[in-house]
């Protein structure tokens, strides 16, 4: 009697092993419409939550992203982008960082920039914080803030950075200059800057001595270091003069290497 071949046919599978491949199907359709639907239809963004010390509210943040006006999902927001467009329309508003809060919130740490300058526009002043951002329009500048002078502002708007018409300076250069003046003597006795076409500002002294600072590059090295070396130039130079006549008026010249001259000015002094 000859003996059956072996068949090839798989045994049909149990209906446990079926019923496990449509659950694991089924949760894997699930899962994908859940993200797809994450990134769509849920979790829009609709809502600010602030933390920090800020002029501004909750609903001004929100509002100033547009959060209201557009459907926005809170795990495809451009987070830099609505940073930037707040900051634009709240000057004062300066964002630490952004963190997605869901379902449906942005969690915001928020410093505000203070008035550092102030530089007149007409009958108005603005003020600018230290960074160069443009904050607002006012009648009369706080007391004790720095006043730039010089070369006028150039299509100042509130939130933008400040920019001055045909001027060398730019406002990371006056940050830069303010925080090396920050660290020397001449700081308690520094009332503005000049505003330059070609060079560095000048830094104006007690209202009465304008010092030229040039491009601040006459020993090489860097910006920094070469400011650094001139206030600490113009603190020895100014103690002599000082020493002779404490009411001089006129320019330090420290643009030139090797030379200090000073120029007294006689009758009308624009500082």
């Amino acid at each position: 009697m000859a003996k059956k071949k072996p068949s090839n046919q798989k045994p049909p599978r149990s209906p446990r092993k079926k019923k496990r491949w449509l659950t694991l199907v089924i949760a894997l359709a699930l899962v994908g419409m859940f993200a797809a639907l994450s990134l769509t239809v849920l979790f829009p963004l609709t809502r600010c939550v602030v933390v920090g010390q800020t002029r501004y509210s909750a609903q001004d943040f929100a509002d100033a992203m547009q959060l209201g006006d557009q459907t926005i999902n809170l795990f495809r927001a451009d987070i830099q982008a609505l940073i930037e467009q707040a900051e634009l329309a709240l000057p004062y508003a300066n964002i630490i960082s952004a963190v997605r809060q869901p379902p449906n919130a942005l969690r915001l740490e928020v410093q505000e920039h203070s008035p550092a300058f102030a530089q007149q526009q007409g009958d108005m002043w603005w003020l600018i914080a230290e960074n160069g951002r443009l904050l607002e329009r006012v009648e009369a500048p706080p007391q004790g803030i720095l006043l730039l002078r010089g070369m006028p502002l150039y299509e100042a708007q509130p939130g933008q950075t400040a920019q001055w018409e045909r001027a060398f300076t730019r406002a990371e250069d006056i940050h830069q200059l303010v925080s090396a003046l920050r660290e020397s003597a001449l700081w308690p006795y520094i009332t503005g800057l000049r505003v330059s076409t070609y060079t560095l500002p000048d830094v104006i002294y007690q209202d009465r001595i304008r010092i030229r600072l040039g491009s601040a590059s006459p020993v090489g090295g860097t910006q920094e270091h070469n400011l650094r070396y001139m206030f600490l130039l113009a603190e020895q130079v100014l103690a002599h003069l000082n020493a002779q006549n404490p009411n001089y008026r006129g320019v330090l010249d420290l643009s030139v290497s090797g030379q200090t001259p000073f120029s007294p000015m006689l009758g009308e002094w624009e500082a």
